[in-house]
């Protein structure tokens, strides 16, 4: 089987109208865990990290993510430590860019929400 990860920078899918972006981006993690497909990881960056926090909206889907499909979800320290989040993640790993540069070289393909 093909390996694939999701590199998520942004808390929103678009960037025209915030509201319908945040609900985009939760229906996006609800409907992948219906998905036949799961990605290897999904690699957060920027504003992305936003949605590791508790109060983001699919941060159960997120969960069910890496603890029933196996998904690694890596969080940039670096964006993290930006916006002083890195103790307040419900989930995920915190990463370097070393780490989530070799897992973009490894997969077969790199997909950008």
């Amino acid at each position: 089987m093909m390996s694939f990860a999701y590199l998520i920078t942004s808390d929103t899918i678009g960037h025209q109208d915030s509201e319908l972006g945040k609900r985009l981006m939760h229906s996006f993690f609800i409907k992948l865990l219906e998905a036949a497909e799961k990605p290897s990881h999904i690699l957060f960056l920027e504003t992305g990290v936003k949605l590791l926090l508790p109060e983001f909206t699919a941060v159960d889907a997120l969960k069910i993510l890496a603890e029933e499909f196996g998904v690694t979800l890596l969080a940039c320290v670096t964006c993290l430590d930006y916006y002083g989040i890195r103790d307040k993640i419900e989930v995920g790993e915190v990463s370097t860019m070393h780490e989530i540069i070799n897992v973009m070289h490894q997969s077969n393909k790199v997909i950008h929400i």
